[in-house]
């Protein structure tokens, strides 16, 4: 009886201990590798591809797989209205403020210091929406077979962006959703600010402001 006694405490106590690991350990690695991996997402450069390619589709007029794709893309954490232009393959999306403000949100997800001159803290929240905006169009032509042009509004300016002069920013456009080139041209230029303005000098058509 001693015995069996013993091996049911002793089984307890190892019960007790695996518990402990899973609920103290194990879950709280968990959940921060889940909360990184999400803040990934709202950063064009480490954006996972494959969160995306579900929405892969050749028509634009699918409402909500092409308003579904651009949630899943940075800049998606602020207030965004969209519109659909089927006859012009149009997309439309409204982000609801001003520009700087836009970047400010988004690097407010990052570890970043918000010191600096007013300048040079503009600069940076620009960038950060221009390279959003070039990383998200490469994405919706890559994705949306018969999307053919992409409307970035904000409250103070707007952007046009035309598929052929984003398929001209790279190589091999036809194969640029492989997971290595998707990292290697994409991704890993857009690391680098003075890329990031060339190449939004090449696309981003602007519009004035936003009605």
């Amino acid at each position: 009886m001693k015995n069996k006694n013993k091996l049911i405490i002793g089984l307890l106590i190892v019960g007790i201990a695996l518990f402990s690991i899973v609920q103290f350990v194990a879950v709280p690695k968990y959940n921060a590798k889940e909360k990184r991996y999400i803040s990934e997402q709202l950063d064009a450069t480490t954006h996972d591809i494959n969160y995306i390619l579900p929405y892969k589709n050749e028509y634009m007029g699918n409402n909500s797989n092409t308003v579904n794709l651009f949630w899943h893309l940075p800049l998606a954490t602020s207030e965004i209205k969209f519109q659909l232009f089927p006859d012009s393959f149009t997309v439309q999306i409204d982000y609801q403020d001003i520009l700087l403000n836009i970047g400010k949100e988004s690097m407010s997800h990052k570890a970043f210091s918000a010191f600096g001159s007013t300048d040079e803290l503009n600069k940076i929240y620009e960038n950060e929406v221009k390279k959003s905006l070039i990383y998200n169009s490469t994405a919706a032509f890559a994705l949306i077979g018969n999307l053919k042009n992409i409307k970035f509004l904000f409250s103070d300016v707007a952007y046009e962006v035309r598929r052929e002069d984003v398929e001209a920013l790279y190589d091999d456009f036809d194969n640029i959703l492989n997971e290595t080139n998707w990292k290697n041209e994409v991704q890993n230029s857009l690391t680098d600010s003075a890329y990031v303005t060339a190449a939004a000098k090449e696309i981003l058509i602007k519009q004035g402001p936003s009605s």
